[in-house]
């Protein structure tokens, strides 16, 4: 493993064993494919080694993760068209929907746009409230309540079309 300047090979597992499992939530839920997600966990935790990055305490060392993964995510989302190109006979990876681990509203909020997903996922499954989603994603409060709101209002129909 490379040496980060600013942190010890101990701080650097201890980092990446506490919030692991939240990037590649995150990644997971934005790139819709375990390789891809996978890719992108690496290359986020190689920021950090890589970069300059120190932090105050627990909270602000996940919220950077979070918003370092949303935003990687973001970015090679825009850029796909750069990928190598692939006829979809010759792939033979599973999908994120065929993983067992994802219950079924899982992978209804997978079916909501990102802007819905990602403040679904940290209030539901990370336990942030409101104003610590706000500062993490850097949105205002209101903003958040409303997506929330929508959000819930999106998956119902979704969960009810289900139902029927």
């Amino acid at each position: 493993m490379e040496q980060s300047s600013l942190y010890t090979n101990d701080e650097i597992i201890d980092i990446y064993n506490r919030n692991v499992n939240t990037v590649y939530k995150i990644c997971l839920m934005y790139l819709k494919n375990i390789p891809d997600a996978e890719d992108a966990v690496q290359n986020i935790f190689l920021k950090l080694i890589q970069g300059n990055h120190r932090f105050k305490n627990l909270e602000h060392e996940k919220a950077w993760l979070i918003l370092t993964s949303q935003n990687h995510c973001k970015n090679i989302l825009k850029h796909w068209w750069k990928k190598q190109r692939v006829d979809i006979d010759n792939i033979s990876e599973i999908s994120y929907e065929e993983n067992n681990t994802f219950d079924d509203i899982w992978k209804q909020i997978l079916l909501l746009p990102n802007k819905y997903k990602i403040v679904i996922y940290l209030y539901y499954y990370e336990g942030y409230s409101t104003e610590e989603i706000s500062e993490i994603l850097n949105i205002k409060s209101p903003t958040i309540r409303s997506q929330l709101s929508t959000a819930r209002k999106k998956l119902k129909i979704i969960l009810e079309e289900d139902i029927e």
